[in-house]
């Protein structure tokens, strides 16, 4: 990033960012266009060399934008309540969603920095340690008591996660083929409802506790 876009406005830099960030989304790095990012964000190829060294620079600079906002972000997806497992996963997973729809241009921009290997090794670090981070508070402050005694917490925990893993895959695929709005995921959250209150009749005690 040069010091010519850093002294723009921020409003004026997160339009920019969030341009280069849907190009890069769609059509991944080595295809992103350069011509439909300025046309995007309203502004000359020239004024976008004035701003950036290169597509390489703008890409590095859309990655520690989106990295900053997810990190700024981590905490209130995941919070701090004493809650039980289930609980706790269908917060996180309803606060995502959220976050999905309100910030769309990370969102889809977030996969390719999985898995660009244009990403510098720094920035991949960085990705993983916001990742074990958030593994790590999804843990704290859970009530497992709420557990059924037969099993371990661990085995059931286990469990959970895989029915919330398969329902959103499955979802995904259901809005790929239908050519559903990934920002509207109001459906398929209210259908999941059905599997919350499932997997607390299977997993958790019978007084529901």
């Amino acid at each position: 990033m040069k010091e010519t876009f850093r002294r723009l406005e921020a409003g004026r830099q997160e339009e920019i960012l969030k341009a280069a960030m849907r190009e890069f989304a769609e059509n991944g790095y080595d295809k992103a266009s350069t011509n439909r990012i300025v046309r995007d964000a309203g502004m000359s190829k020239g004024m976008l060399y004035y701003y950036f060294e290169n597509k390489e620079d703008l890409f590095r600079d859309c990655i520690g934008y989106a990295l900053d906002h997810m990190e700024q972000s981590l905490e209130s997806w995941i919070g701090t309540e004493r809650e039980g497992f289930i609980e706790r996963m269908a917060r996180i997973a309803e606060a995502k969603r959220r976050y999905f729809r309100e910030h769309p241009e990370i969102s889809g921009f977030s996969a390719v920095i999985l898995l660009s290997p244009n990403v510098p090794p720094s920035f991949r670090e960085r990705l993983g340690t916001l990742m074990e981070e958030g593994k790590r508070k999804m843990f704290d402050g859970l009530d497992l008591s709420r557990f059924r005694g037969d099993l371990p917490p661990e085995t059931l925990m286990r469990l959970v996660q895989w029915t919330f893993d398969g329902y959103a895959r499955e979802a995904e695929e259901q809005m790929k083929a239908e050519g559903v709005n990934f920002g509207d995921l109001d459906r398929y959250w209210d259908e999941f409802g059905v599997y919350l209150d499932a997997m607390k009749t299977i997993y958790y005690r019978g007084d529901g506790s």
